[in-house]
């Protein structure tokens, strides 16, 4: 009864104790949550959290993360809109839920309450790399969470070290449930979540009896064929990218020892101190192993730890590495630390506070500088505004922008309001490329219900790009161009709805550019593009460029529209065409959005270098096409 009375007595305090952590906890990750610019995976979080289901699962399947994160942060949008405060406030609370659940796994990890529950979730409170990615849209403060729901249903039902009578067990139902639903969730967020899983699972299985081990291989049978629907889909996806990558990556450079010392500067934050804070972190645990009474506990961090290393290190040859990459090992670091300061406050009180305020000092300066600033992911300067400040003055609310990267279109997504396009996308750059065949049905889709359309292609003609830019330029009229910052082209083009009607001008010469058919709309809505089809021959080699305009002029004589490329939207300087081949060359003219009446369509020819108007074989400047009626917007 004595026993009980205490651990009653002793409960409120430790209650207290814990919810003054949670606070700091949440306090801390509240520094500069919506002051830090959102980052490049950050956008796509947004952007592809966005999107309908089937297509955020089908874009999962072909990236590098599994879904269950852009599920959840999709309802998350739909609840709160898109505000990046309150869209990282959703990893806030995944990172925060954390610190309770260290406490109650280190309770069902060692059997005992007191300082070590306390110690751990101090720990997960404030270890760097907890911190950093709480605030960041990813699914880096997830996947913890998650490890943690597991480890406690692994730990509390294989638990034999009651010595004090106070710890109540869980139901063997409840604690199945949850690490079902942790392994699950932690699979389906995190795919390197797999290395600590397998760690939690050894060392569970290593210190539960006979029954409990049966059935701790149910619920990880259980947990598996759960998992297997997305694994099939995805599983053959990660390999091919693999395979696909490992003879150019740079990570083949490089040994997997290389990637675990990097590894272990990356997960403990100790960037500044370099060997020194990976040095501290090994000295305070052997000590702690040392002087603990029962050093058999310490291997549940040592091998989550140790297989998160080897296993993001083997990875990395193939793929990338990043510091975030290791966060599944954050708990059982905070475990490991939580259980070393334990075990020498035990035996030598003085020691472990030394070895508490090395671990502070260790951490200032990265909690102080690198946390608030989050610059792991930044390698130059960007601008995440420019996307919205480039479509905005020229963009309307019926345009459609169609990005080539999921990440600018979520930074787009942030800063847009409803005056401006709306926005799709036809994946063309890394990390997902879709089959051609897929982007060009969803456009011509959207093309069905809209007369303009922008094409925001990051890192211009790059890679698959190209492909994406040519049929764009081939299929539909541009007219308007311009390259922004990061390489990042920006295109507005109009969209045919009925077929074009044959316009003058066909046979006219410009020594030996010929134009041998011209096409245009017979008539448009105010506001609207109006299109023009050309079709050029070069009877000869030419050995001198030169622009093509198109204007759309008023009655009087003003210019309303007008559109100057080479053939192709540029594509296809003169000097580059093949002598006797027929170009197909698409110009839009975007008209203004309060004109209606006659426009009259003329076009002719400059030099580049100086403006000067080139006259055709028969001395006019200009060639009349014919006219487009530009009709009222229908109501």
């Amino acid at each position: 009864m004595g026993g009980m009375s205490s651990a009653a007595a002793r409960a409120p305090r430790a209650a207290l104790a814990l919810a003054m952590i949670v606070l700091a906890a949440f306090a801390a990750r509240l520094i500069g949550l919506a002051v830090i610019p959102p980052r490049w995976d950050e956008g796509w979080s947004i952007a592809h959290a966005s999107l309908p289901i089937g297509e955020l699962l089908r874009i999962t399947a072909a990236d590098v993360h599994p879904p269950l994160y852009y599920l959840a942060l999709g309802a998350w949008q739909a609840i709160v809109g898109q505000n990046l405060f309150a869209l990282r406030f959703l990893g806030v609370l995944a990172s925060l839920l954390c610190v309770p659940l260290a406490y109650i796994v280190a309770i069902a990890w060692t059997g005992r309450r007191g300082a070590l529950p306390l110690l751990a979730a101090g720990a997960m409170a404030w270890l760097p790399l907890a911190v950093y990615y709480s605030a960041v849209a990813r699914m880096y403060a997830v996947a913890p969470a998650f490890l943690l729901l597991a480890a406690w249903g692994a730990l509390s039902s294989t638990n034999r070290t009651d010595n004090r009578g106070d710890i109540p067990r869980p139901g063997v139902r409840r604690a199945g449930v949850a690490f079902v639903l942790g392994a699950l969730g932690a699979m389906l967020t995190l795919y390197h979540a797999v290395w600590p899983l397998a760690a939690l699972g050894v060392y569970a299985l290593t210190r539960a009896s006979g029954p409990q081990r049966r059935r701790l291989l149910v619920w990880t049978a259980i947990a598996i064929g759960l998992y297997l629907p997305w694994a099939v889909y995805a599983v053959p996806q990660l390999l091919g990218r693999a395979a696909t990558e490992s003879a150019t990556n740079i990570g083949q450079q490089f040994s997997v020892g290389y990637f675990v010392e990097n590894g272990l500067i990356g997960l403990t934050m100790s960037q500044w101190a370099g060997w020194l804070g990976m040095a501290a972190h090994g000295l305070l645990l052997g000590l702690g192993a040392l002087l603990a009474q029962r050093r058999r506990a310490l291997w549940l961090p040592i091998l989550a730890i140790a297989a998160t290393l080897l296993g993001v290190a083997a990875a990395a040859r193939n793929w990338a590495f990043n510091a975030r990459m290791l966060i599944g090992a954050a708990p059982f670091l905070a475990l490991g630390l939580a259980w070393a300061v334990d075990a020498l406050a035990r035996r030598a009180r003085g020691v472990a506070v030394i070895g508490v305020v090395a671990l502070l000092a260790l951490y200032a300066p990265t909690s102080a500088l690198l946390v608030p600033a989050k610059t792991l992911e930044v390698f130059d300067p960007y601008n995440p505004n420019t996307y919205a400040q480039h479509l905005a003055p020229q963009g309307r609310a019926g345009d459609l922008a169609i990005f080539n990267v999921l990440s600018p279109a979520g930074f787009y997504a942030l800063d847009r309001t409803p005056a401006m396009p709306a926005w799709s996308y036809a994946l063309s750059w890394d990390p997902v490329v879709e089959p051609r065949a897929l982007w060009e049905a969803r456009i011509t889709d959207a093309a069905k219900t809209r007369n303009r359309l922008w094409l925001v292609l990051y890192r211009g003609l790059a890679g698959k790009n190209g492909d994406l830019r040519g049929w764009m330029d081939s299929t539909y009229y541009p007219a308007f161009s311009e390259w922004g910052e990061e390489e990042v082209f920006y295109g507005l083009y109009g969209v045919a709805h009925a077929p074009l009607v044959d316009a003058g001008g066909a046979g006219t010469r410009w020594g030996d550019f010929e134009l041998r058919q011209a096409k245009a709309a017979e008539a448009v809505r105010a506001g609207e593009v109006i299109p023009v089809a050309l079709t050029w021959r070069a009877n000869a080699t030419i050995r001198t460029n030169a622009k093509i305009f198109v204007h759309a002029l008023a009655a009087d004589g003003r210019l309303l529209a007008q559109h100057d490329a080479m053939p192709l939207n540029d594509l296809r300087p003169m000097v580059s065409l093949p002598a006797g081949a027929d170009v197909l060359d698409h110009h839009g003219l975007a008209l203004p959005a309060d004109f209606t009446g006659t426009v009259r369509i003329v076009l002719g020819l400059y030099d580049p270098t100086n403006g000067q108007r080139l006259k055709t074989t028969d001395g006019r400047e200009t060639v009349e096409l014919g006219t487009c009626q530009v009709l009222p917007v229908a109501r």
